[in-house]
């Protein structure tokens, strides 16, 4: 049985957890690539996208020049809406999973003007594990993957970046054996 220091303790740390989730994508969303790294990602973090096509970062180092070499000059904006959140341990280590739907605009239409619809909106599965690193929950291992499909409104991405390899499913998964 867990005493109330230890039931403490833990909701404590789901709250900063839930902080650092909801952090991550508020500065996606303000296009503060450069601030995501070391406010939300461990510094050895396993970060892999299933869509709109596989591609994974080995580090956080190599996630933000991803954000700032490639998704900057390409996106116009993005927005995010986070729901059925939940945080579920295994041991001593949390894992957050969300859904996470999300609008993207796209550079190569702005001419369009800034109110129009957004050019490609998708629907996914996030699962991040946290790891407490110097005093702070930070992710250190993500895994996006899409809940129904590619696209929930509008066409794919009008051009993909590079794809990395992918590595086997996330532990703990549904997908991990």
């Amino acid at each position: 049985m867990t005493s109330i220091a230890q039931r403490l303790a833990r909701l404590e740390a789901e709250g900063e957890i839930n902080r650092t989730f909801f952090r991550f994508f508020e500065l996606v969303d303000s296009r503060r690539y450069e601030l995501i790294a070391p406010r939300c990602l461990a510094p050895d973090a396993q970060i892999e996208y299933r869509l709109p096509a596989p591609h994974s970062f080995n580090g956080r180092d190599e996630f933000t020049r991803y954000m700032v070499d490639k998704v900057a000059p390409r996106s116009q904006r993005v927005a995010h809406v986070l729901g059925q959140t939940v945080v579920e341990w295994r041991g001593d280590t949390p894992r957050l999973k969300a859904r996470a739907t999300v609008w993207h605009w796209y550079q190569q239409f702005a001419d369009r003007g800034d109110l129009r619809p957004a050019d490609w909106t998708t629907i996914g599965q996030v699962e991040d594990d946290f790891a407490f690193v110097d005093g702070s929950w930070l992710i250190a291992r993500r895994l996006v993957t899409p809940v129904a499909g590619l696209v929930a409104a509008g066409s794919p991405p009008p051009s993909l970046p590079g794809p990395v390899a992918a590595r086997p499913a996330h532990p703990g998964s549904a997908e991990a054996p």
